[in-house]
């Protein structure tokens, strides 16, 4: 790769705003008819994965210049609004490529499983939960390993976007998307019936807890066959973790329960945390604490508790779990 070419593609794997306008005016314009090629699965969803299929499978055998640039005018660019919405930063392809190379055939697995799961996901909300709302935008398509899945707010509307290569690298092989599906889409839903949820400078780390916690216990409600593992999203190091660490976790939080920084929230809620607790670990806190509240409460009973009497509860429980 000569230098020239090397920085026109690392100028062009820009997908913030900016970086998205920047690549609209650097490449010959796609027409509409391009746009209009996702794929539309039932429930509204938009799934861009057979457009990017195309794309990636007519560039096998060919060098990484080529492929991305490939990318860059026939998937990125027909798609640039919906990817506007991911609030996905800056890419490198040149870096992702190989590594997507090694999880394509567990993404195209999971690809070719999209309608049906989420037409199951569907069916199972219309029969616990009728009054969820059915017309959110969701997007199936490459998070670029940014997520496996993120709602964000686009267009003035909450959506979700579905990242496969982010499901298939985090959740690993075999992973259940209906699992993830219906965690993702209670998150919609619980924001949907309790407006309580939107505080006032952002998530603090209680209400993250809760809010994940939460999802996890509906997922497994919604799928009362799907194993401890299925429900946790896969992550082996949560379903797995030795009896002491609800009690480890519980001990540090009540001093940070209401922190809304990044780094904090990192350290319990995200997959890329790393350090001497599994990533995640409050999601299974939570779901502790969902499980030691939830007794005779259905799912809409609990996606109803108001903000303020949920972080009672959590502080309760945080002590509770702490004193073992």
């Amino acid at each position: 790769m000569t230098a020239s070419r090397s920085a026109a593609i690392d100028r062009t794997s820009s997908l913030g705003r900016r970086g998205l306008l920047a690549v609209a005016g650097a490449l010959p314009m796609v027409s509409a008819v391009g746009a209009r090629r996702a794929a539309a699965q039932p429930g509204g969803v938009t799934d861009l994965m057979p457009a990017f299929w195309r794309v990636y499978d007519s560039g096998k055998g060919a060098s990484v210049e080529a492929r991305a640039g490939a990318l860059i005018a026939d998937y990125f660019q027909p798609h640039l609004e919906v990817y506007r919405g991911t609030g996905i930063g800056r890419i490198n392809l040149g870096r992702w490529l190989p590594v997507f190379d090694g999880l394509a055939d567990e993404a195209r697995r999971l690809s070719a499983s999209v309608p049906g799961a989420w037409r199951a996901q569907i069916e199972r909300f219309a029969r616990h939960l009728p009054d969820a709302a059915t017309d959110t935008p969701v997007a199936i398509l490459v998070s670029f390993l940014n997520f496996d899945a993120a709602v964000r707010l686009w267009r003035g509307r909450p959506s979700l976007f579905i990242g496969l290569d982010g499901v298939a690298r985090f959740h690993g092989p075999g992973a259940d998307l209906g699992a993830l599906f219906d965690h993702e889409r209670f998150h919609l839903y619980h924001h949907q019936v309790n407006p309580s949820l939107i505080l006032q400078g952002g998530d603090t780390l209680w209400l993250g807890i809760w809010k994940e916690g939460l999802a996890v216990h509906a997922s497994a409600a919604l799928n009362p066959a799907a194993s401890r593992l299925q429900a946790l999203l896969g992550d082996r190091g949560l379903a797995e973790a030795p009896p002491d660490l609800l009690r480890r976790v519980a001990a540090e939080l009540p001093p940070v329960l209401h922190a809304t920084d990044g780094q904090t929230r990192a350290r319990y809620l995200s997959y890329g945390y790393r350090g001497d607790i599994p990533a995640r670990s409050g999601y299974l806190l939570g779901l502790a604490i969902v499980e030691r509240v939830a007794r005779g409460r259905g799912l809409a009973e609990l996606a109803r508790i108001p903000a303020p009497d949920i972080e009672a509860i959590v502080r309760a429980q945080v002590a509770a779990l702490a004193a073992g």
